[in-house]
């Protein structure tokens, strides 16, 4: 069973993929020292519109540094919506050499789209992850479910994603067990924090058997966050003899703890409740990020979500132009001044 952080990638969504050089180079160095095997650094994307940090991108004199003071071996991620095939062998090719894995994150509605693009990297010499999302939502998709056996012989890796954060050690085994009878790939996992059970779904995924499992330093990640590396590391020191560094997980954690007090990253009851109900974290991650929404009015937009109810409604539209010449929103109350 191998251990892939992924502190640099996901942990971007709280930075924009900007990391403080001191920072990198202290993680770095933790994790030469650290039973992990492998350190996903980043996305590799084309342009897209807005900012995005170098992280993201990951260009070539990033990864060519990374290189040269780590000793785990590189991974960077390919968002499936954002990359078309011909454009692969560009994008791919100066991390030749640098890179060992490459992997995919995938919505499952797309995957036989995504093993089209996957042949192409594999062909290029990487091996091959597939991140695929939704794992709660997967049993009630047969036709997803019936493409599994298209992934043997393509992917070194199936990623199981806990994208929302909510399942249970009992779905794990279930989901773990479902998968297994439809491909011979090896089987990774990816837990969410939502309801504080990344840990113990963990465990229980290592316990089914999985090959490969995700962990971040402190649990940076998207919304709730992940699995603390830390945490994870502690209970396989206990739990399996498994040989650790705690001067240099120690020094690792307090660097990231010191970002954590800006960004507040971690689990919180709009995101107990997004995971508990399998809603999505960008807008429990957005509303939360701004901070002048109460708990209490984020819950009950997630309520409304999860039974399909529409928070904002269309207002009625002030067309006479010639009676009013502005108009001032305050709160809810439109107040208009006439001429």
């Amino acid at each position: 069973m191998k251990i892939l952080d992924c502190t640099l990638r996901d942990g971007g969504y709280y930075t924009n993929w900007d990391f403080d050089k001191n920072l990198v180079d202290t993680y770095i160095t933790a994790m030469n020292d650290l039973p992990v095997d492998y350190l996903e650094v980043g996305y590799r994307s084309p342009k897209l519109s807005g900012y995005y940090g170098e992280y993201f991108y990951c260009p070539d004199f990033v990864l060519k540094k990374l290189a040269l003071i780590s000793n785990k071996k590189l991974v960077i991620i390919l968002d499936e919506k954002n990359i078309d095939i011909e454009t692969v062998e560009e994008l791919l090719k100066p991390c030749l050499g640098i890179i060992t894995m490459v992997r995919i994150a995938i919505d499952p509605e797309k995957l036989l789209r995504a093993i089209d693009l996957a042949k192409k990297v594999k062909s290029m010499g990487f091996e091959l992850g597939f991140n695929v999302m939704y794992m709660s939502k997967w049993k009630n998709l047969p036709e997803f479910l019936s493409n599994l056996k298209y992934v043997d012989g393509v992917a070194d890796y199936f990623y199981m994603v806990d994208s929302y954060g909510g399942v249970y050690p009992n779905d794990v085994k279930e989901i773990y067990a479902l998968v297994r009878s439809q491909m011979q790939t090896k089987i990774g996992f990816h837990g969410h924090n939502n309801l504080e059970l990344g840990l113990i779904n963990t465990l229980t995924a290592i316990e089914c058997g999985a090959d490969m499992v995700d962990a971040t330093i402190t649990g940076m990640g998207r919304g709730a966050g992940n699995l603390k590396t830390e945490l994870l590391l502690t209970a396989l020191n206990q739990k399996n003899n498994l040989e650790v560094d705690f001067n240099a997980l120690s020094s690792v954690t307090d660097a990231f703890s010191q970002l954590q007090k800006e960004y507040e990253w971690g689990t919180n009851l709009p995101y107990m409740v997004s995971g508990a109900n399998s809603l999505p974290q960008k807008d429990v991650m957005d509303w939360v990020g701004k901070r002048y929404y109460s708990y209490n009015s984020i819950i009950r937009a997630l309520s409304n979500q999860s039974k399909g109810i529409k928070d904002n409604e269309t207002l009625n539209e002030y067309h006479p132009v010639e009676v009013f010449k502005r108009a001032l929103i305050v709160g809810e109350v439109i107040v208009l001044e006439s001429i």
